[in-house]
């Protein structure tokens, strides 16, 4: 998407905002949202999300040992996930499900 925007001369809308050759994703929901890695030097190690409705990705955690830690305390205590706007949880004892609250 990005070298795509490179391509066809809209570069400052998308990379950086949208997109970027340095983010890493590893986590796609149905509607095509993404959780990525960011490797870019200023922004290392953060994660991140893309939402295709929103014109700028959002941070989300500044390293993927806080979103882990993070995520494993909603799971087992049942807690919603304020920073991912969403409460995780275990379907059928074998899928994480992100519930939208």
């Amino acid at each position: 998407m990005a070298h795509e925007a490179v391509e066809e001369g809209y570069e400052e809308e998308v990379v950086g905002r949208t997109a970027h050759t340095q983010w890493v994703p590893f986590a796609q929901a149905l509607t095509g949202d993404l959780l990525f890695i960011d490797h870019r030097t200023d922004h290392y190690g953060e994660v991140g999300e893309i939402s295709f409705g929103d014109p700028e990705y959002l941070p989300l955690w500044p390293s993927m040992t806080l979103m882990l830690t993070d995520l494993n305390n909603a799971v087992e205590g049942s807690l919603p996930l304020p920073t991912a706007r969403r409460r995780p949880s275990v379907h059928e004892g074998r899928m994480l499900e992100w519930v939208t609250y």
